[in-house]
């Protein structure tokens, strides 16, 4: 097999193309061959030495995957040579092939492309994790999402919805039309205006993907025993909170990391996916077809990642 592999960390610039002989299939496990990896900031952390999770030897990165099985192990139900899967993990996914156990393994519908199935599972596992088994979110309340114009953002959106929840959506840029939530709010005099959309009660559920600054203001707008729930920094910047404030208003603050399902309880993950394709099927949600690149400029697109120069969801498109 052949893998994007790290010598040293880094940067994208320490990528090298590696070919290791392909693993031994084990109980439990399935072999794919991979058509397309979606790609994510967190891939730069990982990268850089900074990640939470221990790394591999070799370094190869990489969350998400689609691709066709290969091979099964005589254990393994409900999945057979041929099949189109999409595949969740917390290391890997920058490879051709990948034995992986079948627990991260899911089957994509006959209607989505291998490059939206691989760009699939860290957003939409993130958005359904974090607003319904983090932030326990209930139909009728009223959620806040920030980073709206992402996609994390863009599939929180769209599982809020599919939830049953009134859905405010916080918009930077000024992009996102007006259809995409019940209402579309800039930045600037956020924790006002949650209030006034809500009869001065407050927000129930906030999702914060941007960091920095916003979090005062979601914190501001939560309704009394309001949550937010946070889920990374895309400000780059890690705000600092007063306890106190949390304390007198009894409001909640929780983390979600979908990289520690992927690799301490996948599970949850995967029945968050199993719900997000059920929702596919119905058309409730929508994932937006992402900017293809060669495997030959993988490096580069990472690069434009780090930059803030994407402006959508990339994927690398090994088929050819």
């Amino acid at each position: 097999m052949r893998v994007l592999a790290a010598r040293h960390y880094g940067g994208p610039e320490q990528l090298r193309l590696l070919d290791l002989p392909d693993p031994a299939l084990g109980p439990g496990q399935v072999r794919v061959d991979v058509a397309a990896i979606g790609l994510n900031f967190a891939e730069l952390v990982q990268l850089s030495g900074d990640f939470q999770i221990p790394a591999p030897d070799p370094l190869v990165p990489g969350f998400e995957l689609a691709g066709t099985v290969a091979e099964v192990a005589p254990d393994v139900p409900g999945l057979a040579p041929g099949q189109r899967v999409m595949a969740l993990v917390s290391w890997g996914a920058y490879t051709d092939r990948l034995v992986v156990d079948a627990a991260h393994v899911l089957p994509v519908p006959d209607s989505m492309d291998d490059l939206t199935a691989a760009a699939f599972p860290v957003a939409y596992a993130t958005a359904h994790v974090s607003l319904l088994h983090r932030g326990r979110l209930e139909k009728g309340e009223t959620v806040v999402v920030t980073g709206a114009t992402g996609n994390v953002g863009e599939a929180a959106l769209q599982v809020a919805r599919a939830a049953g929840a009134r859905v405010i959506a916080v918009d930077r840029s000024g992009t996102l039309p007006p259809t995409a939530a019940d209402h579309v709010l800039p930045p600037t005099g956020l924790a006002r205006a949650m209030r006034e959309l809500t009869g001065g009660r407050g927000a129930d559920l906030a999702l914060d993907l941007v960091g920095g600054a916003l979090t005062a203001e979601l914190l501001d707008g939560l309704a009394w025993e309001g949550r937010l729930v946070t889920t990374g920094f895309a400000s780059g910047s890690i705000p600092e909170v007063s306890l106190l404030d949390v304390l007198v208003r009894n409001v909640a603050i929780i983390g979600e990391d979908i990289a520690g399902y992927a690799s301490r309880d996948i599970t949850t993950a995967v029945l968050a996916l199993e719900q997000c394709l059920s929702w596919y099927a119905e058309g409730l949600v929508t994932p937006r077809t992402p900017v293809r690149h060669p495997v030959t400029d993988l490096a580069a697109a990472l690069g434009s990642i780090a930059d803030g120069t994407a402006r959508h969801k990339l994927a690398v498109d090994l088929s050819e």
